[in-house]
């Protein structure tokens, strides 16, 4: 239940930004680390990348449907025809499959992703309806870096999420987050004014993802 609302936070906090790029009027900025990487972020929390895929295709392929149903187009068919196709293409879903921001399946498990029911449930929501070519859409696909930078200053700076990679042995001395603090976060909260943020700013490690405080 916990990941499923943070999830959801995710979510919510990706439609608030529309833009591709940070702009310096954007009221947010000013509140973001001096040295804030979207790229960096979403190196650390690459599910911030595969929901933005995952909302572009499913508004894309809405389009699509009620265009087809205007033509008199059976959508249904189309799309059965078309996911077929998707499952066909097995180079294309193996690129998907493994991609860091898109799967995010170890490389072993995207040889034949077929072969696991839940891997295939997960990767079909990156098949756009009526497109021949779903991993050429994908990657032309840009980033809204305003959406990843305001997901931390609306959820993940409070829940303690780190921003940037831990560099400097300074960093790793740092200490990491308050047990009470996570202790608090993960109880279910009836009032969100009972919600307890994390004061803590912080640092991952490369390869674990312990994190560790900065400020």
């Amino acid at each position: 239940m916990k990941k499923l609302y943070q999830y959801t936070m995710i979510l919510l906090a990706g439609v608030v930004g529309a833009c591709s790029s940070l702009d310096v009027s954007d009221p947010y900025s000013e509140n973001l680390p001096s040295d804030f990487s979207v790229a960096t972020y979403m190196e650390i929390y690459p599910l911030l990348r595969k929901f933005q895929f995952k909302d572009y295709v499913k508004a894309r392929n809405l389009v699509v449907e009620d265009s087809l149903k205007k033509l008199g187009i059976s959508y249904s068919d189309v799309k059965t025809q078309d996911e077929a196709n998707f499952k066909a293409n097995t180079v294309a879903l193996a690129e998907i499959c493994k991609n860091q921001f898109m799967g995010g399946y170890p490389e072993a498990s995207c040889a034949n992703p077929a072969a696991d029911a839940t891997i295939m449930k997960d990767l079909m929501d990156f098949n756009f309806v009526n497109v021949p070519d779903d991993l050429a859409a994908l990657r032309s696909f840009p980033v809204d870096e305003v959406a990843v930078s305001q997901q931390y200053i609306v959820f993940g700076r409070d829940h303690g999420w780190a921003y940037r990679w831990c560099e400097t042995e300074a960093d790793l001395l740092g200490p990491g987050r308050d047990p009470a603090i996570e202790a608090a976060q993960a109880a279910p909260v009836d009032d969100p004014d009972k919600f307890v943020a994390d004061p803590g700013i912080y640092c991952a490690e490369k390869g674990t993802k312990v994190l560790h405080k900065v400020n």
